[in-house]
């Protein structure tokens, strides 16, 4: 095998290989611009859908906030007693997995 064979050879190689890496690159853009249309459709989807539940959200704040100024001091009872009972519950918790370890 002659220098100008072999340089030809090392030549023809390093093309492919050139076209090889070219042709992945372009499938990985391709596949990465498909999913980022998938999600982009996902957002716009969860945006449509975002809007009526933050109405609801907001209407139930306002009932909250009627309900706490019409009655302030059993609003303090329920809160009190619901802080109360997730106290209790997180310290039953936090026993039960301690005497598991």
């Amino acid at each position: 095998m002659t220098a100008s064979s072999l340089q030809n050879a090392k030549t023809n190689i390093a093309d492919r290989l050139a076209l090889s890496a070219d042709s992945a690159i372009h499938s990985t853009q391709y596949a990465a611009n498909k999913a980022f249309d998938r999600l982009s459709g996902g957002v716009e989807s969860l945006r449509g859908r975002a809007g009526p539940l933050m109405e609801r959200a907001a209407l139930k704040a306002d009932a909250s906030k009627h309900y706490i100024e019409e009655r302030p001091m059993k609003s303090l009872l329920i809160a009190a007693a619901t802080g109360a009972a997730l106290a209790a519950l997180l310290s039953w918790v936090g026993r039960s997995r301690s005497s598991r370890l």
